[in-house]
């Protein structure tokens, strides 16, 4: 970016373990400029504000004073209270995934960026991996037929204040969602609650309008920390490494069974695509504050957000739907 780009004055809400990775990052990109931290525990806050040389804000609104654009890295369901206050001060928001707890909650937050003309990011992260991004950039999603995604991981390390739909496989309900560019009209779902109240194990199938399928997969309780996604076309198979970072194609699989050798040969072409070595939580943040430059905002904006939370909320409801039945 250009020296002479005036840098957007952000200021971040959180100091969890997101909060605290995209205060890294807004003090350190260019064209951002930190401002302020606030938290409700304000030694934590005063701690993580110290370290960037920034000041701690006694409040939501006093961050807002300072502040252009906040990101919302506060509980999942904190999201639609902070997020109206942050709108409501005048400041551009990102936040982060869920957009909010409830569809209620993320549709206000939508109308209220319209009616004040401010932008509304919704941080689905996963997007901004350079992995993802080369994928999107390589398929048609006029061309996908079918996609599958995995993200599991092991028990420990993972938030418990939300089920593992809205943890995890709303990253890839997002990610569909924009692969495919076409509605949801269908949800199925099965799942476990394998330590406690909430869902921890999960497999759902999206329907989309335009005759896509897709499959999700999501564990809380896996033996291994797997991220992958695979989408289908009738010319090539490209297959994601979220965690990796790679993107591999395959094109042209057909087999040949050979008599001679009572075997058979794969006519493919494999491809090792070359993925730019990138911080995705620094291709968001530049996305977002590029979009408030430009006034084009960046996607997934609060619509796209509001489309995967309601997706994910419908994956729940056929899981309890199912449980509900095997149970009783």
């Amino acid at each position: 970016m250009a020296s002479d780009v005036k840098a957007i004055r952000v200021g971040v809400i959180g100091t969890g373990v997101m909060g605290g990775h995209h205060a890294r990052v807004a003090a350190s990109l260019p064209g951002s400029q930190l401002v302020g931290i606030y938290d409700p525990d304000g030694e934590r806050a005063a701690e993580v504000a110290e370290s960037y040389g920034v000041e701690a804000a006694p409040s939501i609104g006093a961050l807002c004073d300072q502040a252009e654009a906040v990101v919302v890295a506060s509980p999942t369901i904190t999201h639609g209270e902070v997020g109206r206050q942050c709108l409501e001060a005048g400041c551009h928001v990102l936040v982060e995934k869920p957009i909010a707890a409830t569809l209620d909650e993320a549709e206000e937050l939508v109308a209220l960026a319209a009616g004040a003309g401010r932008h509304l990011m919704t941080g689905h992260v996963e997007r901004f991996n350079p992995a993802v991004m080369t994928a999107m950039s390589m398929v048609d999603g006029n061309e996908i037929f079918d996609c599958a995604f995995q993200r599991l991981s092991p028990v420990s390390g993972r938030d418990r204040s939300v089920d593992i739909v809205l943890d995890l496989m709303i990253h890839d309900i997002d990610l569909a969602l924009g692969f495919v560019g076409s509605s949801v009209k269908e949800v199925q779902a099965v799942g476990q609650t394998i330590r406690g109240e909430l869902i921890d194990h999960v497999t759902a199938l999206l329907r989309f309008e335009d005759g896509t399928t897709a499959s999700l997969g999501a564990s809380a309780v896996s033996q291994a920390r797997i991220r992958t996604g695979v989408l289908f076309t009738r010319q090539a198979q490209y297959t994601v490494d979220f965690a990796a970072r790679d993107v591999m194609v395959v094109r042209d699989g057909r087999s040949v069974i050979s008599s001679e050798h009572a075997g058979y040969t794969i006519g493919s072409q494999v491809e090792q695509i070359l993925v730019p070595a990138q911080e995705p939580l620094q291709n968001e943040l530049r996305a977002f504050l590029d979009g408030i430059r430009s006034g084009q905002p960046a996607q997934p904006d609060g619509r796209a957000g509001t489309d995967a939370l309601r997706i994910a909320l419908a994956v729940q409801t056929a899981v309890w739907q199912d449980l509900k039945i095997l149970r009783s």
